[in-house]
């Protein structure tokens, strides 16, 4: 645990967000005020405004802000990696590492698509892109079966984001490896990958 003199150390911006962080997880962006944030990042209220334009601004810079590290983990993983298939299932393993890894930062991203994913320009690549691509790739090389590469994301991530839900929720008790594994499994399924096998390799723990 952090001591008072280590937390007032730390950038007064960074504080901001980390308050504004957690507050907006446990009562939503419109349930939070200026007022609390100030008090949890042991700032004032006014200093708020020396960083950020209002509360909407820090919402949509925090929101932006984790799903550009989720897009660029995934990039990552998936880029080590050649052919469709093998990038894919990087892809999945990536994305229950970074919900296992950055809990608050995944708790917030899934809370931001109802409100600040529509305020992103159309041309900024989101997380949701590395999967698309990564599904056109191989519908257009033959390792997947023919569909629209953008119902073959919506599908693999509504997966992963249900299955993380229903063990996060307390649904499931699956060993969370088993659970990446199962998952990357019924992805490649899904798209019609050689009967069902996907590519060796180690779940992200």
């Amino acid at each position: 645990m952090e001591t008072q003199k280590s937390v007032k150390a730390i950038d007064p911006g960074e504080r901001i967000q980390s308050a504004a962080l957690g507050l907006f997880i446990r009562k939503g962006i419109t349930g939070t005020t200026t007022k609390e944030i100030a008090k949890k990042a042991g700032v004032s209220e006014g200093s708020i405004y020396n960083y950020f334009e209002s509360k909407g601004d820090l919402a949509y810079k925090l929101f932006v802000r984790y799903m550009d590290e989720f897009r660029g983990e995934l990039q990552e993983k998936a880029s080590s990696v050649t052919g469709p298939a093998e990038k894919l299932s990087a892809a999945v393993r990536a994305f229950f590492g970074f919900a296992e890894k950055e809990p608050d930062a995944y708790a917030y991203i899934m809370i931001g698509h109802y409100t600040e994913l529509r305020k992103m320009p159309d041309d900024k690549k989101k997380p949701r892109d590395i999967f698309v691509e990564i599904i056109g790739e191989g519908v257009r090389e033959g390792v997947f079966r023919g569909m629209d590469e953008n119902m073959g994301a919506a599908f693999v991530i509504g997966m992963i984001t249900r299955a993380i839900l229903f063990r996060t929720s307390g649904m499931l008790d699956t060993p969370y490896g088993e659970l990446v594994e199962e998952t990357a499994s019924s992805s490649m399924r899904v798209l019609g990958f050689n009967n069902g096998q996907h590519p060796a390799g180690t779940a992200e723990r």
